[in-house]
């Protein structure tokens, strides 16, 4: 086929260019790993026929029979790229016994000599704004030869300009490579605002410092250009000393604000400066003037709309402030009461927040922040089994939906809603769904990225994966839930020595931690190191799941049997269903594993979307039941 690397092919709402290896939806990109692309790409030169499993094996796995399960997850992830995981395939269509065929209508079109922008829409294929993109139900597919499209593509040519940017704010979620710190700083603005200095002479206005410092974070991070540093990470310099080069290096940006807060009374002073990490100069420094209290959020948008000015990356103004969903300073300050505590994770901290929260929303009903901090408590509490099962999750749901009802430009609630809402039925599409929708919200959050780092590793999905979390890693270099999230990916990934890295990485940042230890031995564990791993189970001795794994990797059975046998009579055991029957599963048991995780499943436990990655549970994945629950937990069709 001649020029098959300078080609464009466009099917339904999609194209793919050759050239800039690149896959667009509406003209936004849609990440596809390397082999999947390549596989994709095969699959629709070689439409017009059967493309069978052996010569997909042999062109991109060199024919090796142990892949033939990469190449199931291969195709898996294409179809879920192409939203084409329904009964009815719009592109990819499995023959059983045979292999798969590519059956979408497709146009062909020469490459595209270059782009205007990173937002640039293809030039084969334009939406147009309220317009259904096509599907099989309504019949219509796209094709260059349609007059009446070509026309409306020859006159939105002459307004690109201004459909770019229409689609530059309506455009999904990009996905990138991972890039190195410095590749990051480089590449865009970065900041990190430390800790604000409670000069007050009383400590319990930390919640004043401390709460004004969040949501100059909060505002900041929602703006795409500038790289934000996470709440972790910087409250890690909190009473502490340190000059603006040390910072800058341990957290990978080129610039710091940093301040103190004093009061009198009524009266309030925010003294901040903003500072170059590379010489310790000082580019701006706010004024000293003493405020009102019932400023503070005027003070606040001066803070922000200054940085954003000096470090050029977005004209004040364009973007509403999260802080004005009310003008109650009363209600603002209820507000960063529950934020204090929230940040405490204790079941009595959670508590407070929630009150303070409750208050505040009795001085202002419709107050989106205090709904949108209430869910996310609920949500905590329900995920961390700190209340009994299924109470806390309705009201996180409620509040949620309620804080995006009042203000739609929050990112959180949509965090909280793909979580609650599917508790129940294990949907991982939807899932993902909203977290890219938080992530379109607020293109920093943190949490966004890490739990759908989490829905794409227990599909197996791990690239997307590692993108993903590496990316919380410029937010939050210095966070021990990093690392841990790492180290586990690592070994669902079967990449020991990688895991093994960033256990030890923990274990220095936190050598009390007990927990690290569990990290280390299955690390070991699967270099076969036997030694090392019961070692470092002896300093979490409570670890009895991975223990158990451990054992019959070293080939010690009755001693992992009587460990599960016990497990399964305890409190524990009843309260975990889902560790009892991988313990079962680990050691051969396999009717007894089948019994625990159909318990699993009863309870609809958040751990069973593991069962895909669970090394323990290798021994059950040839069994009819296991594919039967695979199914059920949307981890294949």
């Amino acid at each position: 086929m001649e020029n098959e690397s300078h080609k464009t092919f466009v099917f339904a709402e999609f194209d793919l260019q050759t050239e800039l290896r690149t896959l667009r939806r509406h003209g936004a990109e849609v990440h596809l790993a390397k082999r999947p692309f390549d596989v994709l790409l095969f699959l629709i030169q070689n439409r017009d026929r059967v493309v069978s499993r052996e010569e997909l094996l042999n062109r991109f796995w060199g024919g090796h029979e142990v892949y033939d399960d990469a190449l199931r997850k291969c195709v898996g992830a294409i179809r879920t790229a192409l939203d084409d995981v329904g009964k009815s395939p719009r592109f990819i269509e499995t023959r059983r016994g045979s292999g798969f065929r590519f059956i979408g209508a497709v146009s062909e079109g020469a490459a595209l000599a270059g782009r205007v922008g990173e937002n640039q829409l293809p030039a084969t294929y334009y939406k147009l704004e309220n317009q259904e993109p096509p599907t099989k139900k309504n019949g219509k597919r796209f094709a260059l030869k349609n007059r009446k499209l070509l026309l409306a593509v020859s006159a939105l040519f002459l307004v690109s300009f201004a459909v770019l940017g229409f689609f530059a704010h309506h455009r999904q979620v990009k996905s990138v490579e991972p890039k190195s710190l410095t590749e990051v700083v480089s590449a865009r603005h970065s900041i990190a605002i430390l800790p604000i200095k409670n000069l007050t002479g009383d400590a319990a206005n930390d919640y004043l410092s401390d709460g004004i410092t969040e949501s100059l974070i909060n505002e900041l991070s929602r703006i795409e250009s500038l790289k934000v540093i996470s709440r972790s990470s910087v409250f890690q310099f909190k009473n502490k000393e340190a000059p603006p080069q040390e910072i800058g290096e341990k957290l990978g940006v080129e610039t710091i604000l940093e301040g103190g807060l004093r009061q009198s009374g009524e009266q309030l002073r925010v003294e901040v400066r903003l500072v170059n990490t590379k010489d310790g100069s000082v580019r701006w420094a706010s004024d000293s003037e003493q405020k009102k209290l019932a400023d503070i959020f005027a003070i606040q948008d001066g803070i922000t709309c200054q940085i954003v000015t000096e470090l050029k990356v977005k004209l004040c103004g364009e973007q509403a402030a999260a802080s004005r969903s009310t003008q109650s300073v009363k209600a603002y300050q209820l507000y960063l009461q529950g934020l204090y505590h929230r940040n405490q994770v204790t079941q009595e901290n959670l508590q407070k927040a929630i009150g303070f929260y409750e208050e505040a929303l009795r001085v202002e009903p419709n107050y989106a922040l205090a709904h949108d901090g209430l869910a996310e408590v609920y949500m905590v509490m329900e995920f961390n089994s700190l209340v009994p099962p299924g109470t806390a999750a309705p009201k996180a749901e409620l509040h949620a939906q309620k804080a995006l009802e009042l203000d739609d430009s929050l990112a959180g609630p949509y965090v909280v809603l793909g979580a609650v809402r599917t508790m129940q039925n294990y949907d991982l599409k939807t899932r993902e769904n909203y977290y890219q929708q938080a992530l379109l919200k607020n293109p920093n959050h943190r949490t966004a990225h890490l739990w759908l780092s989490n829905n794409f590793t227990v599909q197996g999905r791990f690239e997307e994966a590692e993108r993903e979390i590496l990316r919380v890693q410029e937010l939050d270099p210095l966070s021990f839930g990093v690392r841990m999230h790492l180290s586990e990916l690592y070994y669902y990934w079967r990449k020991p020595d990688k895991s093994l890295e960033q256990a030890e990485l923990m274990l220095a940042a936190s050598p009390e931690n007990k927990g690290t230890y569990s990290f280390l031995a299955k690390a070991y564990a699967q270099k076969g190191e036997f030694d090392k791993a019961f070692a470092a189970l002896e300093k979490n001795p409570t670890d009895d799941v991975n223990r158990v794994y451990i054992l019959v990797l070293a080939g010690r059975q009755d001693e992992a049997r009587d460990i599960t046998e016990a497990f399964a009579k305890s409190d524990a055991g009843s309260r975990n269903p889902y560790c009892v029957g991988t313990m079962y599963a680990a050691i051969g048991e396999r009717e007894k594993a089948f019994a625990w995780l159909e318990k699993s499943y009863a309870m609809r436990q958040a751990d069973l979307v593991s069962i895909e990655i669970d090394p323990p549970l290798d021994k059950l994945r040839e069994d009819e039941r296991f594919r039967d629950l695979l199914r059920r937990v949307h981890l294949t069709e």
